[in-house]
């Protein structure tokens, strides 16, 4: 990238805005820091696409679970069917909240959650998780007004510290 600076930055993962800076911690115990962003949830890497086919530009060593299975369609049904925007947003562990991603946009911890998310931005049914958005906006660091600018908004929480992203999801 540095000897082609136009190519990275054609390829550089995009950012949204920064919010507030917060800690989560795995099932393990291990404690992170990160930071609320606000981004557009089609800049997002999910492990699998909005039918559950393994994406390729996801690293599948960094998805633990079969999505594919019965369980893991089931799980992103519910999400999507019962939408409960809080359960997309503060949260002190890393399994529930909004979603982690690493500094490259891959979801790291999370994938149901986008997935059932960006489904419903497909069919315009996430005025719902906008609204949260727009009214809570300020307990994550972000002026409401951010929301508005965006197509298809997603709170995210970037992940700060340096971890063994293996061990880490």
């Amino acid at each position: 990238f540095d000897r082609y600076p136009d190519l990275a930055e054609q390829y550089r993962p995009r950012r949204g805005l920064p919010g507030g800076q917060i800690q989560a911690t795995t099932a393990r115990g291990t404690s992170i820091d990160a930071q609320y962003e606000l981004m557009d949830i089609n800049d997002l890497i999910t492990s699998h696409d909005d039918n559950l086919t393994i994406n390729p530009a996801f690293p599948q060593e960094l998805q633990p679970r079969e999505r594919s299975r019965v369980g893991s369609q089931l799980q992103v049904a519910q999400i999507e069917q019962n939408l409960q925007p809080g359960y997309l947003g503060e949260s002190p562990g890393a399994s529930e909240g909004a979603p982690i991603i690493g500094d490259d946009n891959l979801v790291e911890s999370g994938n149901a959650r986008t997935i059932a998310l960006r489904r419903l931005y497909g069919r315009q049914g996430a005025e719902v998780y906008r609204q949260w958005l727009r009214d809570n906006a300020h307990r994550f660091g972000i002026a409401p007004g951010q929301i508005d600018q965006m197509q298809t908004p997603v709170l995210v929480r970037r992940r700060l510290t340096d971890v063994d992203r293996k061990q880490f999801v």
